[in-house]
């Protein structure tokens, strides 16, 4: 599970340059690692977290509890349209989700409705074609991280490994307009922490999908690779690095009807404890 205190979520709340009273959505928030980043910044700003597991919607809720702004859990399916009003966030977020849904294009495109214009949104993501791990030998190495990078897992309905460098080409294809792509490298020379999470997740993953008779490469060559990388970490050669792609859009602020008007837009709605959006700015956790 992805830690608060990694690199990664403190870089997106910088990004993210939130106010005091900015209303911040995070899509696929997990176990809120992010949004906590983001309360450390802006402890008065209202926050959203979106998932579809209420078990980790739970943790994000406990690790907010000191939050002094407005916090709101919603259990949604991100397939379906945003449970969001049209250009009610000042920021959009989402970190190691996009490459689950079938349709990425759809995602952004609700992004870009719930944005106001101003708005940012931030996507982020591990592109997993580009794990580096000393260990096993070039060939077994290639096979179990691009097996893992393709495998689609049980609680996912997609997976593209390569997703992180495409997020630029997929803001760049919207309606928003591309700020900036960044790149941020994870490595470590121990097999511990998050590298140790990584690589055990790497080896839960294809073992499981060798039981199911999807995986490219057998359970003995997994067991394999993994005691090579265990070796190597052993003789103090151990390497591991990961790249994570963030790429910044915006809502052009531009946007007038015909008459030469600002679109009308439903900024002072928020959501409710149901889920659902209603007038006024709340106040209550």
């Amino acid at each position: 599970m992805s830690d608060s205190a990694e690199a990664i979520h403190s870089r997106l709340a910088e990004l993210v340059a939130p106010r005091a009273q900015s209303r911040i959505v995070d899509l696929g928030c997990g176990a809120g690692p992010t949004l906590v980043a983001l309360s450390r910044v802006a402890p008065k700003a209202a926050l959203v977290g979106i998932d579809r597991s209420d078990e980790f919607l739970q943790l994000a809720r406990q690790g907010l509890r000191g939050h002094r702004g407005p916090v709101m859990a919603v259990i949604a399916d991100l397939r379906a349209p945003l449970p969001c009003g049209d250009a009610s966030a000042d920021v959009v977020l989402s970190y190691n989700t996009v490459e689950c849904l079938p349709d990425p294009g759809q995602l952004v495109a609700e992004v870009a409705r719930i944005l106001r214009p101003g708005g940012r949104a931030v996507l982020a993501h591990v592109d997993f074609d580009s794990l580096v791990i000393a260990g096993a030998d070039a060939d077994l190495d290639r096979r179990v991280c691009h097996a893992f990078a393709d495998d689609v897992q049980s609680w996912m309905d997609h997976a593209d490994g390569r997703i992180g460098r495409k997020l630029g080409l997929l803001l760049a294809r919207s309606s928003l307009r591309l700020v900036s792509v960044e790149p941020l490298l994870t490595w470590s020379t121990e097999l511990s922490g998050h590298a140790g999470a990584r690589i055990g997740e790497i080896r839960k993953a294809l073992l499981s999908a060798d039981r199911h008779g999807r995986s490219p490469v057998s359970a003995a060559e997994v067991e394999k690779w993994y005691a090579s990388v265990q070796e190597a970490d052993r003789l103090g050669g151990f390497f591991f690095s990961e790249l994570t792609f963030i790429a910044v859009a915006e809502r052009p602020s531009g946007e007038c009807l015909a008459g030469g008007t600002v679109q009308p837009t439903r900024a002072d709605m928020v959501l409710g404890r149901d889920g659902r959006w209603a007038p006024g700015r709340s106040d209550a956790a």
